[in-house]
């Protein structure tokens, strides 16, 4: 209990010493904290007795393209003010998923990102998704929207065809599909 005080409180003394987001014209994108996260995330996949998840290439290069849109679009959302959502980004990179979902955070980093998503219900369901194998991070300096403080990070989660973990019949798998998509927006 004390050692939650105390680590709320650094979070609060760091969050408020930070200065405001400012977006660049480009995102600085920084892969060294991405191992971090993806480690953290395992360890509460690990404690739920899940299989790890697996960096993959086709889902970072999906989440810097993410990362990259916000950008340039100045939003900060699971959908893109034109409509795109996450998953046209995966199916970019060829990326053939069973199941798909995304994690986006903005003003945090490491293990802080990963304690905030699993209080959240929906981003914990991303990360403890028994469907999901795979994932891609993308992290950047900043903030796309200008109204929060960086960094942002995008993570894509994904399930591919043939995964055993991701075996589900077509009904049980379209509305899982469903419950993604509906999360997302």
């Amino acid at each position: 209990m004390r050692s939650r005080r105390l680590r709320q409180s650094l979070l609060v003394a760091v969050l408020f010493s930070l200065p405001l987001g400012i977006a660049a014209d480009e995102p600085a994108f920084e892969s060294d904290d991405a191992e971090a996260i993806i480690v953290a995330m395992n360890v509460e996949r690990a404690a739920e007795g899940l299989e790890p998840l697996h960096w993959n290439r086709e889902l970072s290069e999906a989440a810097n393209d993410r990362v990259r849109d916000m950008f340039e679009q100045g939003y900060f959302a699971h959908v893109a003010p034109d409509g795109t959502s996450p998953f046209v980004w995966i199916d970019r990179h060829g990326y053939s998923y069973h199941d798909a979902g995304e994690n986006l955070a903005v003003g945090y980093g490491g293990q802080e990102v990963v304690d905030g998503w699993m209080h959240s219900p929906g981003h914990r369901a991303n990360i403890l998704g028994r469907n999901f194998s795979d994932v891609g991070i993308a992290i950047a300096q900043g903030s796309p929207d200008r109204k929060h403080r960086g960094p942002l990070i995008v993570a894509l989660y994904g399930g591919r065809y043939g995964n055993p973990a991701a075996r589900l019949s077509s009904v049980e798998g379209e509305r899982d599909h469903a419950r993604h998509t509906e999360r997302s927006q």
